[in-house]
């Protein structure tokens, strides 16, 4: 006699991990320098907006997703 018995797999949902790409960090880059300019930021929490602002500034340059000589937006404003 053989046993024959259905084998069944249970298949895993596959679930997907959180990421971020380098578009999401240019993005980032972006919003913190926009809302800078827009005043959005205050006083107490400059020092702390400004160093994540150069960190990922020069993560971004260290990885070619821009380059060294993007402009910061005060230096794009006429006056």
């Amino acid at each position: 006699m053989t046993d024959s018995t259905p084998e069944t797999t249970t298949e895993t949902p596959q679930v997907d991990q959180p990421s971020l790409q380098i578009a999401d960090m240019i993005l980032m880059l972006k919003v913190v320098q926009i809302s800078a300019q827009r005043g959005a930021i205050r006083a107490e929490e400059m020092a702390e907006v400004g160093n994540l602002h150069d960190r990922l500034f020069k993560f971004l340059v260290s990885t070619g997703a821009l380059q060294q000589s993007t402009p910061a937006p005060e230096e794009n404003q006429n006056g």
